[in-house]
């Protein structure tokens, strides 16, 4: 600080103006340039902490010091960090999570009313969701409920993680590779083709990478032929012995989880030797 800074501080304070030193702004952000494309020396707020600094058309990242928070005020001609404003940015309850007011992939809690927010991030491809209180895909995985990993019920390549929180729950998401799929039973990706049915005997058998089709397996001039069936909407086969069963009532049977049974692989992904009906 310059010996004229100092007697201009030291001028101030003797007026009575409270100063607040706080750091300069942070160098160059290019990803961040796109919010000066249309207005190159204006001030935006990133999320509730961090304001964006336009210099013809270079954003530059400036943190809010504690108890400040970017929002928009029109006597600055644009955002600044400002005192306990907004409130969509301070704790107003305690003991609860907030998603970020400009930034969905934010979120923080508070210990009370009015206390010193703790931010966090979901992780990328993620938003957090104030209702689940917890970190959801974009794709719209299902909600956590209890912790473990799982497959998506409508895309059999794609899995996702639930870990608990104090107060929710952290979701992450992730994908199989090449031409694998995710067996929820084992835990692991691997090529369902691997448990392919092949007929032994004459019955009737379940398709042991889907709950809801059955085999037929009969001999015709010495050799098997296998015919592969689907039970309606709503029902899954149900063995009652070896080569007997019948289709029944999803809901009225306790099965025990097989492969990909919580998820539709796609129609006749693995090639077989007969042929069938739905």
């Amino acid at each position: 600080m310059s010996k004229m800074e100092l007697c201009d501080l030291l001028l101030l304070m003797a007026s009575g103006v409270t100063l607040v030193l706080a750091n300069d702004v942070t160098g160059g952000y290019h990803s961040l340039s796109y919010l000066c494309e249309a207005q190159p020396d204006r001030f935006h707020c990133l999320d509730c902490k961090s304001l964006v600094v336009c210099v013809n058309g270079q954003a530059f990242v400036r943190r809010c010091i504690e108890d400040h928070y970017c929002t928009d005020k029109s006597m600055f001609g644009g955002s600044v960090c400002y005192p306990n404003e907004p409130a969509e940015c301070t704790c107003e309850r305690p003991y609860v999570f907030r998603v970020d007011y400009y930034d969905p992939q934010k979120f923080f809690s508070c210990d009370g009313v009015r206390s010193k927010p703790e931010f966090y991030k979901c992780p990328d491809g993620m938003v957090f969701d104030e209702n689940l209180t917890q970190c959801r895909n974009e794709v719209g995985l299902p909600p956590c409920t209890k912790p473990g990993t799982f497959v998506n019920p409508k895309n059999c390549s794609e899995y996702y993680s639930c870990i608990a929180l104090i107060h929710g729950w952290l979701q992450k998401f992730y994908l199989c590779n090449g031409k694998t799929f995710f067996n929820e039973e084992k835990q692991i990706c691997e090529d369902p083709c691997m448990y392919k049915f092949m007929c032994e005997s004459e019955g009737r058998f379940p398709d042991p990478v889907n709950k809801h089709r059955y085999f037929e397996c009969y001999l015709k001039s010495g050799q098997f032929v296998e015919m592969r069936y689907q039970c309606p909407e709503g029902y899954i086969w149900y063995t009652v012995s070896s080569g007997v069963g019948k289709c029944m009532e999803d809901s009225r049977i306790r099965h025990m989880d097989h492969n990909f049974d919580h998820c539709p692989l796609p129609q006749d992904w693995c090639p077989r030797n007969g042929t069938g009906t739905s």
